[in-house]
């Protein structure tokens, strides 16, 4: 093991949106779920870039299907983080009420016996990209299991998303928000805001215009008190994004990420969202 490897590796799944750049710096392994359109299938973040799917999505002839990693490509992750010096590896995953990735990690984790434990996460994007980033700073500190399995804990309480969906269409063709398809699926003019709690896609409110979603976005985050650590989310509307960004920079004295949402959850919410991943601070 190299002297800057932590002795816990840290990994997740694709659906947490963190950037490469902070992923590579933490050590931090992403295992790819998987993205099929025009009957190809891809490795998210191979061989399509998440500009390019957005681009496409409005003229693809069907949807786009997204499957989990097979339970065999976590199984390599760990192994290579145990073969680069690691003694145990904190698997960090999407909620499992959103997807099956957490299923497969979980049964993968199970060759591994003590040496590999898998979390639920009960959040996607950033919501769940924050957990891996704390756990794997802890790791990089030179904590104990015990701590870095706590600060993870901590973490996903901390945890906020909400969230603009632009148009209803992708969500309800999805089918995956049973509420949804049981409600308000004739409203495809709405601007619908969703939050994610207890690791499901709650609804928040419907509004007619951007403008008011946006400005309902920001509102919402303010109520939740000290932000600790903030992330603008996109699909496919980077000026969009990068001028909300200025908007609400000033919520949080860390840093802002500013990261354009993965394909595998575009897939289901369409392009020209835009959303709020926190951590909030301790109390």
């Amino acid at each position: 093991m190299s002297s800057n490897s932590p002795s816990i590796a840290v990994v997740t799944d694709s659906t947490c949106d963190i950037p490469q750049d902070i992923a590579d710096a933490l050590h931090i392994r992403i295992v790819s779920a998987l993205l099929t359109l025009d009957d190809q299938t891809y490795e998210d973040g191979t061989g399509l870039s998440r500009a390019e799917f957005y681009t496409r999505m409005p003229s693809l002839p069907k949807p786009a299907q997204t499957a989990a990693p097979s339970p065999l490509a976590f199984e390599s992750a760990y192994e290579s983080a145990l073969a680069s010096g690691a003694g145990h590896v904190v698997s960090i995953h999407v909620s499992s009420h959103l997807s099956g990735i957490f299923n497969a990690a979980t049964q993968a984790a199970k060759c591994f016996g003590e040496r590999v434990l898998a979390l639920d996460g009960e959040h996607v994007s950033m919501a769940l990209g924050f957990q891996a980033i704390l756990a794997a700073e802890a790791a990089l500190e030179g904590a104990a299991l015990s701590a870095v399995l706590r600060v993870a804990e901590e973490a996903r309480r901390r945890a906020r998303l909400i969230a603009l969906i632009d148009t209803l269409e992708y969500l309800k063709r999805s089918g995956r928000v049973t509420w949804l398809r049981a409600g308000i699926g004739d409203l495809l003019r709405v601007k619908l805001l969703v939050s994610v709690v207890n690791g499901w896609v709650k609804r928040i409110d419907m509004v007619r215009t951007k403008t008011r979603a946006l400005e309902r976005l920001q509102s919402i985050a303010g109520s939740w008190g000290r932000i600790d650590r903030l992330a603008v989310l996109h699909s496919g509307a980077p000026d969009a994004a990068h001028a909300y960004a200025e908007q609400v920079r000033s919520l949080s004295d860390h840093p802002l990420i500013l990261t354009e949402v993965t394909p595998v959850i575009g897939a289901h919410i369409g392009p020209g969202c835009l959303g709020l991943a926190a951590l909030l601070a301790p109390v």
